[in-house]
């Protein structure tokens, strides 16, 4: 079993649960509502153009009448792969008040195709994959799960309806946690603290993703791939999204890179840091604690039984290692770079 000092351990959950100002609006709460975008997307999605921004028509609640918006595509794998790419919302005027108050520009996952209960099952799994880190930790990406209805003006007024979610601008976030934005484009593994680093770490294993980078942007963007930096004024703080490549979500189109030796993304891999080795314990005594917690974020009534039913052994799996001493020293202390 795990041992830990109940003093390390409560210093540990302080730092994960350090003090923020409220959400915005948009994130204060979970229910679901409704919400209507009408563009080009026939063209949008044919010239696939992040550089672009193109003018849409946006209808959510409270917004009497739709107001003008303009829509990017955004992402790497997903814009080439997906018939809906991610998008990315951008108010020309910052609504001062109503559910959209404060925001400049917001992420919007879509489903990735238009039709089809396996591509429903993915969009919510990936959104469960945020509600689950939320769960764990304040330092988290906030996420805002919505129906929306697509009409794309440029294809004789065709429409469909998904789920979608919204993710917390990152600025906010920082914001919101009192913290400010790291731009650097790379940082060493001393530069991060060692309680939130192994967190993420630790939660990329429990979801089994290894499409991330907490030391490195991809190119000349800012640090890092697939997580974001942000600086409380002392070590920094990791803070991971974009799950869909991840084996609890298992999407037929995923894929782990062939230099990490793994066949499949459900086969999971730990991706720690040697040098926080000695703060293990305290994570996975963590994350035991909020077990439940962990659980109620993924298992979404809106997601397929039998998909549900293949999460939760997957979740199981991940704390049979947890809770035995000669697991967590095979799969994760001797597997840490």
């Amino acid at each position: 079993m795990i041992t830990h000092s109940l003093k390390r351990f409560a210093w540990i959950t302080g730092l994960l649960f350090a003090g923020s100002i409220s959400a915005d609006p948009l994130f204060e709460d979970r229910d679901l509502f409704e919400m209507s975008l009408a563009a080009d997307f026939k063209t949008m999605f044919k010239e696939k153009d992040k550089s672009k921004r193109y003018p849409a028509r946006f209808v959510y609640p409270g917004s009497e009448g739709a107001v003008d918006v303009e829509l990017e595509v955004r992402g790497n794998f997903r814009l080439q792969n997906c018939q809906v790419p991610g998008l990315r919302i951008i108010f020309p005027k910052k609504p001062k008040e109503g559910l959209f108050a404060k925001q400049k520009k917001l992420k919007l996952v879509a489903q990735c195709r238009k039709k089809g209960d396996m591509w429903q099952d993915y969009l919510i799994q990936e959104y469960t994959a945020y509600r689950g880190y939320e769960a764990l930790t304040d330092n988290s990406f906030r996420a805002r799960l919505v129906k929306s209805t697509y009409v794309d003006t440029g294809d004789n007024d065709e429409s469909w309806n998904n789920y979608a979610f919204f993710i917390e601008d990152k600025g906010r976030m920082a914001k919101r946690l009192d913290m400010k934005e790291v731009k650097d484009n790379q940082v060493s593994r001393n530069d991060l603290s060692a309680a939130e680093a192994n967190l993420a770490v630790m939660y990329q294993f429990l979801v089994a993703n290894t499409d991330f980078s907490l030391l490195k942007g991809e190119g000349d963007e800012p640090c890092c791939h697939n997580a974001k930096l942000l600086d409380p004024g002392g070590k920094l703080v990791p803070v991971p999204y974009d799950f869909d490549l991840s084996g609890i979500i298992n999407t037929r189109y995923a894929a782990p890179p062939m230099s990490l030796g793994i066949k499949k993304v459900t086969q999971r891999l730990y991706r720690g840091f040697c040098n926080n080795n000695e703060v293990v314990p305290d994570t996975l005594a963590h994350m035991i604690a909020r077990k439940d917690d962990v659980y109620a974020a993924f298992m979404d009534e809106r997601i397929r039984p039998k998909t549900l039913k293949k999460m939760g052994k997957f979740l199981d799996k991940f704390y049979e290692i947890a809770a035995s001493q000669k697991n967590i020293d095979r799969h994760i202390i001797r597997k840490c770079r």
